[in-house]
This record gives C-alpha cells, sequence and structure tokens, in this order.
C-alpha cells in the first residue's frame, strides 16, 4: 500500500519537521508541498493526493477554506496551534489533527488511523468530509488566534467589540486589548454569524451586542457608542445608516 501525501503549511520548518517524522513510513510518499492555501488547492486538485497534512492558520485563505474550495476528497489531517475542545468535532468526521509542536507518538496515532480508513470507501469519506464543512460552516470562528510575543492566545469571538482594518492591517478589539490578526475585514465578513456582526463601514465591523447607543451626526450620519472601557465611538457610513437603526 502507498500513501501519496502533500504537506500544506506556509511555515518551511514545520514541513520540514513533518517531513522528517513521515519518512518512518515506508508506505508514505511525499508527492509535493505547498506554502498556502492557493497553491495546495491547485495541487491537491491537479495531483489528487491520497492524503494532505493541512496547517490550519495560514496568511489568506486558512485551512478551512481549502477544505471548502477542494472539488476532490482526499483524507485532511489538520496541523494546528488550536486547542483539543475545539477539534473535537473532527475525530467524530475521521478528520484527524495534529497539535503542534507535532510529536511522534502522535502521529503514530494518526497513521494507524489513516491505515483503517483506506479500507473504508470513498463514499464514506466524502459524506464524512461533507458533515465536517457543515461543522466548520457554523464554528469556523468560534475563536480567533492571534500572537502575542512567542505565545498564541485564542480569542472567543464573542469576546471581540469590533474589528477594524488601518495601514494595511486588520486589528480586533476586545473590551481591553487590540491585537493583530491574519484577515481581511472581507474574509471575516464571509465567516462571521451576520446576527452579531455587521459592517458599518468599508473598514469597521462591529459586534451588535457590545452597542451602547445610536448618536446622531451631522452630514445623515451616526456614530454607535460601544461597551469597552474607552467607550468608543465608531462613525457609521451613510451606506449602512439603515442597516444599524433596524436593530
Amino acid at each position: 500500500m502507498e500513501i501519496r501525501v502533500i504537506l500544506v503549511d506556509d511555515e518551511e520548518l514545520a514541513r520540514r519537521r513533518l517531513r522528517k517524522l513521515l519518512g518512518k513510513y515506508d508506505e508514505v510518499k511525499i508527492v509535493d508541498e505547498a506554502r498556502n492555501g492557493e497553491e495546495a488547492i491547485e495541487k491537491i486538485e491537479t495531483i489528487r493526493p491520497d492524503v494532505i497534512f493541512l496547517d490550519i492558520q495560514m496568511p489568506g485563505l486558512d485551512g478551512f477554506d481549502v477544505v471548502r474550495r477542494l472539488t476532490v476528497k482526499p483524507f485532511i489531517v489538520f496541523a494546528t496551534a488550536y486547542d483539543e475542545y475545539a477539534l473535537k468535532a473532527f475525530e467524530e468526521n475521521s478528520v484527524d489533527y495534529l497539535l503542534k509542536p507535532i510529536e511522534q507518538k502522535r502521529l503514530d496515532a494518526a497513521m494507524e488511523k489513516l491505515r483503517r480508513l483506506f479500507d473504508a470507501s470513498k463514499l464514506k469519506l466524502s459524506e464524512n468530509v461533507e458533515r465536517l464543512l457543515s461543522h466548520l460552516s457554523y464554528s469556523s470562528l468560534a475563536r480567533l488566534q492571534v500572537k502575542v510575543g512567542d505565545k498564541i492566545l485564542l480569542v472567543d469571538i464573542d469576546d471581540v467589540v469590533y474589528f477594524e482594518a488601518k495601514e494595511k492591517y486588520t486589528f480586533l478589539h476586545t473590551m481591553d486589548h487590540e491585537h493583530i490578526i491574519d484577515f481581511t475585514l472581507a474574509e471575516l465578513e464571509a465567516k462571521l454569524d451576520t446576527a452579531s456582526f455587521i459592517r458599518i463601514h468599508r473598514s469597521i465591523i462591529i459586534n451588535v451586542n457590545y452597542i451602547r447607543e445610536l448618536v446622531k451626526w451631522f452630514g445623515g450620519k451616526y456614530k454607535v457608542r460601544l461597551k469597552d472601557k474607552s467607550g468608543t465611538e465608531l462613525v457609521v457610513s451613510r451606506g449602512y445608516v439603515d442597516q444599524i437603526r433596524s436593530l
């Protein structure tokens, strides 16, 4: 049995480590690597590997975006810094995950699972991946990763007061902190729950649960005053006034 594998990770060191760990398994053949989501989709669709080891957090298209856009159905093993609780559903859908830094013992368990799954039908695999996609569409943004020094902090999406794009960066604001994240506002808008998050300006998306009041401003515009500690006031563009007034 030969297992054809593509590695997807934006970090060369991570790919190198995984390549070394996978070298232990005689049946594994690494047929290619990808450094980002767009490159991954192109290579996966062309090569059609049996398995992809897929990093979740990447600039641009993340691992979830890659899975959603694939028309082929390889086995998927996520490599991620997310906590185990957030990823429990993946196990239920016959898709494994590895927490970084990846350990050989945990990879052994994932490979054993892959060997068993290779005996299952492609139909079953397709159904499992579709269930995974259904789950991701609901909870892929239950939390966000932000880098704080050498650490990765997980911020619950409910704790986000607003997102702001400025100076080529996207900022996540909580009640008392600000963090840079690797998402554009367009990517966030496509993933966020529209019952809680709305755009009020081309550069701002707010969590409606943190609106304290809506204040009339000049020129037919409005401001929203938020419940964060600094009492932030944000201008609502004319094109978004009706949406904010209908809340």
